[in-house]
């Protein structure tokens, strides 16, 4: 029965802890290392790319593939997010609650891993007939920009002019939403220099931490201000400067601080370049002696509209699905950003709970089996 063999994967899957190390965890090993034993008890070879990153971690992403002819990738990723704090069961070990399933990872980006295996499953033990080559790959990093994942598989030459990419970390419950385009990504550290003294005499210090909250007020007035054009493709249609995470600037709260750390989440339309961004940004950060510093960069990313990829996606989510998709263009970054802008045509869908770095991420088990099929009307179109 098909139910329990996603189970069966599934808390294989949510048993082994892949947060990414930038965020504490251990990495993508222990999954990698359980994946590829079974895409190989499944009888497919697989190449193993690895690579170890500063904390000394091995960063392993594993690509398989089956069929003939021009290729089309499935690609997901294997890293997680921290669980976080509010969940109502252990986020390492899968909850079953009929077609629900709950656990870190389940949906993000359990829904890419899954529906690949399905896949894979179909067309091996079921002869299902493909007219491309499929290649799958399962990858490490995807949560903290890529680095030691998909952008080393580049810098490896594994992808090639003429492939397209079908990328199932993106979607919605009624899965009626193709993302076909991304807005550029700017994450940004602010170091607000001052002068610290006694919280009893500010007057004789430079308050760092008063100057950031200025600097990054009138930041964020600027910024909307001048970037403010709207794009109906996208969700939300504007550009979004928002500041985010803060570091702790001091050990007691009777002490002035001299430096102040603050970062930035910037979505940006194709319509503006990030360089022009980053100038406006270190201008108004000049006036408050405040350095900027880009922790990560990513430029936005479109496929036509009239690429076959992108057609024939739109006729499997009908033909499979039931329903009419709207192409859209997202807020968020994902392997097809990176992908389009080496010439690999790519598209984002899937069907999921939507639920993706929220405690207790649940997904319904026959997603994973409506995704897959899509997948394989693809295939086989």
């Amino acid at each position: 029965m098909i139910n329990n063999w996603v189970i069966s994967i599934l808390k294989e899957l949510v048993s082994r802890n892949s947060v990414n190390p930038a965020y504490g965890g251990p990495g993508e090993k222990e999954k990698a290392d359980f994946l590829q034993s079974f895409l190989e008890n499944m009888g497919l070879k697989v190449k193993r790319y690895e690579v170890t990153d500063e904390k000394g971690f091995v960063r392993p992403s594993l690509i398989t593939e089956i069929g003939k002819g021009d290729t089309i990738w499935i690609i997901a990723h294997i890293d997680i997010v921290p669980p976080g704090k509010g969940w109502e069961s252990d986020p390492f070990k899968l909850k079953v609650e009929g077609d629900k399933v709950y656990g870190r990872g389940v949906n993000d980006n359990g829904i890419g891993i899954v529906s690949a295996l399905y896949v894979l499953k179909q067309i091996i033990e079921h002869e299902h007939p493909l007219n491309y080559k499929l290649k799958v790959g399962f990858v490490a990093d995807e949560e903290a920009g890529s680095k030691y994942g998909l952008k080393y598989l580049i810098e490896q030459n594994v992808f090639k002019k003429g492939d397209r990419a079908l990328v199932p970390d993106g979607g919605n419950k009624n899965g009626d939403m193709i993302e076909i385009a991304e807005k550029g990504i700017l994450w940004v550290k602010m170091v607000t220099k001052g002068k610290q003294v006694h919280g009893s005499m500010p007057a004789k210090g430079d308050n760092a931490f008063l100057k950031s909250m200025r600097f990054a007020t009138k930041l964020y007035d600027v910024l909307h201000k001048k970037y403010d054009k709207s794009d109906s493709l996208f969700d939300p249609p504007n550009s979004t400067f928002e500041p985010t995470m803060k570091e702790k600037n001091v050990d007691s709260i009777n002490i002035v601080p001299g430096e102040d750390v603050h970062y930035w989440d910037c979505r940006v339309l194709p319509d503006y370049k990030l360089d022009d961004v980053l100038k406006t940004m270190q201008t108004v950060a000049d006036e408050f002696n405040t350095k900027v510093e880009i922790v990560m960069r990513e430029d936005a990313s479109r496929v036509d509209a009239s690429d076959w990829i992108v057609q024939k996606t739109v006729a499997a989510v009908k033909k499979v699905i039931g329903v009419e998709p709207k192409l859209m263009g997202i807020g968020g970054g994902t392997f097809a950003g990176i992908l389009r802008k080496m010439g690999i045509p790519s598209v984002v869908w899937h069907i999921g709970s939507e639920t993706e770095h929220t405690p207790n991420e649940w997904e319904l088990i026959s997603n994973y089996v409506k995704n897959a099929r899509v997948f394989l009307s693809i295939l086989s179109s």
